[in-house]
C-alpha cells in the first residue's frame, strides 16, 4: 500500500510533467490565424532581434537545450494545430522550407506537444528540445519549428496553413564563427512602373549566415529636398562566403535627384552603413553608384599620388646606392 508521502510525491510529478492548459489571448493581441512566438532569449542575446524572433545559438557537441513558444489560435473557432521541425535551406537570399529532405539538424529536434487543441483566442506553451549528439560535426545547419493547421478537404483538396520560429545552430566549441559582412556595391534603379530603389551588394565575410534588413535616407536633394527613411519588407538572407544583394524600394514617383544617400544595413547586433550621391535612372534602367564610400575621382587621385611616393622613393634609393658604390684608389 502506498504511503500518503509517496502518493503526493507522484501526484506532484504527474501534474508538473503534464502540458500547460490553453490560456485566454489577451485583448487588444495583434494576430490572425494559428501564431507562433518564442518566449525564451538568451541573456546574452537580448540585444539581437534576431535571436528575439528566432532560435540563434552555438552548442557544443553532447549538448542539450529547451526553449519554449507559444501557440496561438487567433480564429474564431476551436483549431487543432500540429507542431515540427522540418529542414530548411537558404537559396536567393530567402530562408526557404525544404521538408522533403530530413537533416541532422531536425533529428536532433523534439517538441513535448507535437499537437494542440485549442480553443478560439486561446493559446500554449511548447517546449522544443535539441539534442546535439556527441559526435556531431562542426556545422552550421538550418530548420524551422512550423505550427500547421489543416484546413477542411474539399474534394481531392486538402489544403493547410502554417507559421514558423527559424533555428539557426551552429555546432563547435566556443562561441563559433562570428558573424560579419561587408557593403561591396551600390546601385540604384527605377522600376517599370517609376518607383525607384537602391541595391546594396552585400557580403558575407563572417562564418553564420545574416538575415539583413536595409534603410536609406535622402538629403540634399534639388532644393535640399530630404525623403524617407525608407525600409526593406524582408530581410535577405546570405551564406556564409556568399554574395548577395539588398533591395530597397523608395517612394514612387521620386525625382532623378542628385541626393545625398546614407544607406544602413543591419543583421541583428551587426550594422554596416555607408554613403553616396546617387541618382536615379529612367524606368526599368539601372546604373551603378559611383561614390560609395570614396567618390571615383578621389580613388584616381590616391592611386597618382601612390605611384609617384613610389617613383620617388625609387630615385632616392638608386642615388644612395650610387654614392656607396664609389670607390678611391690612393695614389702611389
Amino acid at each position: 500500500m502506498l504511503q500518503p508521502v509517496a502518493i503526493a510525491l507522484a501526484l506532484v510529478t504527474l501534474l508538473s510533467a503534464a502540458p500547460p492548459s490553453p490560456t485566454p489571448i489577451p485583448e487588444g493581441t495583434a494576430g490572425a490565424g494559428v501564431g507562433i512566438q518564442l518566449l525564451d532569449i538568451p541573456v546574452e542575446s537580448q540585444d539581437d532581434s534576431r535571436a528575439r524572433a528566432n532560435i540563434v545559438d552555438n552548442l557544443t557537441p553532447g549538448t542539450t537545450i529547451q526553449r519554449r513558444v507559444t501557440i496561438s489560435n487567433f480564429d474564431d473557432v476551436s483549431r487543432d494545430a500540429q507542431v515540427y521541425a522540418a529542414a530548411s535551406t537558404i537559396v536567393d537570399g530567402k530562408f526557404s522550407p525544404d521538408d522533403g529532405n530530413p537533416t541532422e539538424l531536425t533529428t536532433w529536434i523534439s517538441v513535448d506537444q507535437p499537437t494542440v487543441s485549442l480553443p478560439a483566442h486561446h493559446s500554449t506553451e511548447v517546449t522544443v528540445t535539441i539534442a546535439v549528439p556527441k559526435d556531431a560535426a562542426e556545422s552550421e545547419q538550418y530548420a524551422t519549428i512550423w505550427a500547421q493547421v489543416n484546413s477542411a478537404t474539399t474534394g481531392d483538396v486538402n489544403t493547410a496553413s502554417r507559421t514558423g520560429i527559424r533555428v539557426y545552430l551552429s555546432v563547435g566549441p566556443g562561441n563559433g564563427p562570428p558573424a560579419d559582412f561587408s557593403i561591396q556595391e551600390l546601385t540604384t534603379s527605377r522600376t517599370a512602373d517609376g518607383t525607384p530603389q537602391v541595391h546594396a551588394l552585400v557580403e558575407n565575410t563572417g562564418g553564420r549566415a545574416v538575415d539583413i534588413s536595409g534603410a536609406v535616407s535622402l538629403t540634399g536633394g534639388p532644393g535640399t529636398t530630404s525623403a524617407g527613411p525608407f525600409t526593406t519588407s524582408l530581410a535577405t538572407t546570405i551564406l556564409p562566403g556568399k554574395t548577395g544583394t539588398v533591395t530597397v524600394p523608395l517612394a514612387h514617383g521620386l525625382i532623378a535627384g542628385p541626393w545625398d544617400a546614407a544607406v544602413t544595413l543591419t543583421s541583428g547586433v551587426l550594422v554596416k552603413e555607408t554613403t553616396a550621391t546617387i541618382t536615379f535612372p529612367e524606368s526599368g534602367e539601372t546604373s551603378v553608384v559611383e561614390t560609395a564610400g570614396f567618390p571615383g575621382w578621389a580613388v584616381i587621385l590616391i592611386a597618382v599620388l601612390a605611384l609617384l611616393i613610389i617613383a620617388a622613393v625609387i630615385v632616392v634609393l638608386r642615388r644612395r646606392t650610387r654614392g656607396a658604390t664609389r670607390v678611391t684608389v690612393p695614389s702611389e
